[in-house]
Order: structure tokens, then sequence, then C-alpha cells
């Protein structure tokens, strides 16, 4: 049997006749209802800070003209030709809630302020700049002060001693017979009257050795401070009796055999200052002239500049002494004994004493001859060391009084109780501050600078107050 091709492949029922083709009428008409009920898809939902442009799909579009493509076509309508639609972009920005976001930064800001605000506070402090009146006098005024006067004027002495040494070249032997020499001090607690001690008085160590005085001296009486006796004393040099090195000792204690059988005997006696050095018996090395003279020259200086030095640092703070106002006691070299060796050592030994005035009672005095009329507790002189100061007599007693000129521009700065200028401005704004301030006679001016730049009240924590006196 003859097989049909064609219904194998395609139902024979259903035949191309069969279909109902649309028309493109139809087509077109099915397409455009297709497009304007398609399903409605929701808005996007926009956030708030959403700001980029957004595609919004139910926007109107706009329909192309159908042109034929070249595609293929059944009846003269193109199958595959489409209506052109193009997107539509809707750009929408949210605007950010202005309102908010001031009221943000405005927050931020006044927390910001606070914090500093706090901050600042806790570095509150004050610089109270003081000027004190001042005034320049010159002077030219001659003064009596007496040794440890308990009215007017008093003045003490301090004395230092010291030696040096020097190693020097010998020049050939000799035979030496030197006596040591030392310095002691001699007190005198017997009465108020000076004891006379001519030159040559003996002095005695417990072993029986002897010293002689070599210059004459007058040693003051003793003094009475209210329930304490003060014996008088001086210091002054002493020669062995005899040459030797066996009257080359340390400090001892003298008493003056002369006054044996006497009250003086026990209240008028020696203490070693100095060891007793430079005695000497038989054959040493000797030293030409000019090579001691040399020697004497520079051990001079040397003396006298650590004499200057050591009396400087025994001057208490609060007093006073001037360079004019010292006087110096120098010893003769001695050799020291130094048996079978080609260098010679030399020393020279010295003294010094200055005459100090307590500050206070110096300012006090001057004061009261140029201007009477200030109280000596408000005013100071500044540069009461820079004044000429002269003896006028260099052959007064010192150890009674001492009479002296003083010339030169005084500068007298006036002043006030800092402690209590500090109290009283704690915790005061400026302008009370300033009126405080006013009720002391001794400020000429002040400035006082508050910190941070803000606050214009002084702390009351003391501690956080300076105050810089100008004058200092």
């Amino acid at each position: 049997m003859k097989k049909n091709v064609v219904q194998d492949v395609i139902p024979g029922k259903k035949s191309i006749r069969n279909v109902k083709l649309q028309s493109s009428r139809s087509i077109e008409r099915e397409e455009k209802t297709n497009l304007y009920t398609a399903k409605k898809e929701p808005a996007p939902v926009m956030e708030e800070d959403f700001s980029r442009p957004v595609a919004i799909k139910q926007a109107p579009m706009r329909i192309e003209p159908i042109t034929p493509s070249g595609g293929s076509s059944f009846g003269g309508t193109p199958l595959d030709t489409k209506p052109s639609v193009s997107s539509s972009y809707k750009y929408e920005y949210n605007e950010p809630k202005k309102t908010g976001k001031k009221w943000l930064y405005f927050s931020v800001g006044l927390l910001v302020l606070a914090i500093a605000f706090g901050v600042s506070a806790m570095f509150k402090s004050a610089n109270i700049k003081i000027s004190p009146k001042k005034e320049a006098r010159e002077i030219s005024e001659t003064f009596v002060a007496k040794k440890d006067a308990v009215t007017g004027l008093a003045f003490q002495t301090v004395t230092v001693s010291k030696d040096v040494e020097k190693t020097v070249k010998g020049t050939g032997e000799e035979k030496v017979e030197k006596k040591s020499q030392g310095r002691i001090v001699i007190y005198n607690n017997y009465n108020n009257q000076p004891q006379k001690l001519v030159a040559t008085t003996r002095f005695q160590t417990p072993e029986g050795l002897i010293f002689r005085l070599v210059s004459p001296v007058t040693v003051p009486g003793r003094t009475v401070s209210g329930s304490t006796t003060v014996p008088g004393s001086v210091e002054v040099l002493v020669e062995a009796d005899k040459p030797g090195v066996s009257y080359n000792i340390g400090l001892k204690d003298f008493t003056i055999p002369g006054f044996k059988g006497d009250p003086k005997y026990t209240t008028v006696y020696a203490r070693s200052k100095t060891e007793m050095t430079g005695g000497f018996s038989g054959m040493q090395k000797i030293v030409s002239k000019e090579v001691l003279a040399q020697a004497e020259t520079e051990m001079k200086a040397e003396l006298e500049s650590m004499l200057i030095k050591d009396i400087e640092a025994q001057i208490p703070a609060n007093f006073i002494s001037y360079k004019e106002g010292l006087s110096y006691t120098l010893d003769p070299i001695t050799q020291v004994p130094n048996t079978g060796k080609e260098d010679v050592v030399l020393r020279k030994r010295g003294k010094t004493s200055a005459v100090i005035f307590d500050r206070g009672a110096l300012t006090k005095i001057i004061l009261g001859k140029l201007m009477p009329e200030v109280e000596s507790e408000t005013v100071k002189i500044t540069n009461l060391a820079d004044l000429g100061f002269k003896i006028d007599n260099v052959n007064t007693d010192l150890d009674k009084q001492v009479s002296f000129t003083l010339s030169g521009n005084a500068n007298f700065v006036w002043v006030f109780d800092q402690n209590k200028l500090e109290n009283d401005l704690l915790g005061l704004n400026k302008k009370s501050a300033k009126s405080v301030i006013a009720n002391y006679p001794g400020i000429s001016e002040a400035w006082i600078e508050t910190k941070p730049f803000w606050n214009q009240n002084i702390p009351k924590d003391l501690n956080k107050v300076t105050i810089i006196n100008t004058a200092e």
C-alpha cells in the first residue's frame, strides 16, 4: 500500500487550509491591546536617602511607526515587526530633611562647646603682674655702728683663716733654726673690761711647751646677752719659745703662766685656731731671694682670693659686707721641713675679717636720713651692695665701733604683703581685683591676665594664681 508522506508528517485532519489566519490589522490590534493592558507592576519603593535616577516602567511610551524590516511576511504583513517602545526615565531626588540635620549639627555643636567649656574650666588660671612703687635718692652720709649693739646700728665681724703652699727648687743647704708658728684665740671671761697683753706674753700647753705672743693685743671684756655670758675674744699669732720640730703640734688649749695665782689664770685663756708648724733645727735646703720674692707675690694673691671666697660663704643671707670693709693679716712665708730633698715647700698663712651689717637695720638707718617720713618696714634698697663703702678711720678698734661713709644712688622699692594680696584677690573679677589692689599703697601698677580668654574671674584656688613682682 502506498504511503501518504504528507499524512505521516502532518495529521490529515489538520490541513493548512483549515487554519484560520489572522489579518495584519488584527495582529497589530492584539499587540497594542497586550501592550496597554499589561499587568501593572508596582512602583519601586524609594528610601529616604535614595538619590539616584529611577526607571519608571509605567511611564508613558512613545510608539514608533512600523517600518518593514525586510523580514518574512505573510499576506503583505511583516510577521517579525514589533512596535518600537523607548524606555522613559524619570530622575527623582529625595531632598534631605534639612530641618533634621540642622538640629543634629546644632546638638553636636552644643555638646562640643559644653565639653570644651568643662575641660577649660579645669585649667582656669590667673597671672597677676605687680609693679611696686620705686624712687631713687642720692646718698653721701656717715654712720657709726657699734659692735653687737642692742639699739642703733650694730655690726658684727666674721673671721676666716687659710694657708697656701708652693713647691720651689732649692739652691743649696745651710744650718737652719726655725721656730714653729700658729694662730690661737684668746678669751677674756674675767669681767666686762678689756685685757691688754704685751708682745712675748707666754702661753703654755698642758705638756709644758711655751709659745709667745708676736704682737701686743687687747682682748675685749665679756658681754651678757639675756641670761648668757659671752666672753670677749681675739685671734692672734704666736711663735714657739724655741726652734725645733718638737713644737710642731696640733690643736691645744693654753693657759697664761703670768696669771698663775690670780683669778685671771682660769678666766683668761686661749685655744688653738690652727696647728703649730714650721719648727726646724738642722741642715736644710735654702731658697734664693729672687725665688722667695716671686713666691711671696704669687702666694699673697692666691691667699687673698681664697680668703675672700671663704669669708663670703660664712656671711648669713640677711647680712651684707663690703669689700672695702675687709681687713687682712698675712704671716711671713715659712719653709716646711724637708730634709734630704731637692725641692723646698713654702707655706704662707693668713686671715681676713669682715665687718657685716644686718640688711634691714642698715636700710632703716639710711631711710631715716633720706626719707624719714617713710616707714622702714614698707621699703627696701635693691642696690644696697652697690653703694660705695669707706671706713673713715682704719685704726678704729673694730671690737667696739666703726665709722663709715656710704655714697651713691640708692634705689628704694616699696614692698607689699604678697601672701595677703593673693588671698584678697581669690574669686574676684578683674574690676573688683583692681579695686582691691588700689588699696595697697606700695603698688604702682598691676596687670591681670586670666585664662582661658573667656574667663574674667580670678580662680578661687590659690595654686592657680601667680603673682609676679617686677622688682624682683
